[in-house]
């Protein structure tokens, strides 16, 4: 199955980027990707029931990152996120290890939107970090509650946030009943 994803990669992309030594995340093979100037040609890249599309991709089978630029799409069941550059890294037979997203990153998901200048997505615990101008607005009952903070951390999994240092909650005048009475 590797062999095959990373053929898949190679042929999409039509070139794999050189890979450099090892640093602790892999993203020094990352940035030397994105040096490489961008194909005109828009490209595809799907992981399992997720289309991801940008303007240009390299794939870096050793390292196993894939790194998208330019107008990049992730069109999943569960979220549509926009951003400039996605770092797609994988583990063992090509599963989702994380993602790491960079410039104008915007998130729609079942009445919420998310907004930041980067976010890391970690598959095992299903938790979205937001860091740099972060923003959660969620809608209930028509009406839109905004969380912001230096950082925003999801639990997707669990239906759970912390917003550490510095949060602000912004509720709809009328709401403030909910607050256990504070609003009276």
């Amino acid at each position: 199955m590797k062999r095959w994803f990373a053929i898949a990669m190679m042929a999409c992309c039509g070139a794999v980027c050189a890979a450099e030594a090892k640093d602790d995340d892999g993203m020094a093979a990352a940035r030397e990707a994105l040096l490489a100037p961008a194909p005109k040609a828009e490209q595809t890249v799907a992981l399992r029931d997720t289309k991801i599309t940008a303007k240009h991709m390299e794939y870096n089978a050793q390292e196993g990152v894939a790194i998208l630029t330019d107008e990049v799409v992730v069109d999943d069941a569960r979220f549509k996120l926009t951003a400039d550059k996605l770092f797609v890294f994988t583990a063992g037979e090509n599963q989702l290890d994380r993602l790491v997203v960079m410039g104008n990153v915007e998130v729609d998901s079942e009445g919420r939107h998310a907004s930041c200048d980067r976010a890391v997505y970690t598959e095992a615990d299903g938790r979205l970090v937001m860091v740099g101008n972060a923003k959660l607005v969620s809608q209930a009952d028509g009406q839109a509650r905004t969380v912001t903070g230096d950082k925003i951390t999801i639990w997707t999994n669990e239906e759970r946030i912390e917003v550490y240092p510095n949060p602000t909650l912004t509720f709809p005048a009328d709401s403030a009943k909910g607050l256990g009475g504070l609003g009276k």
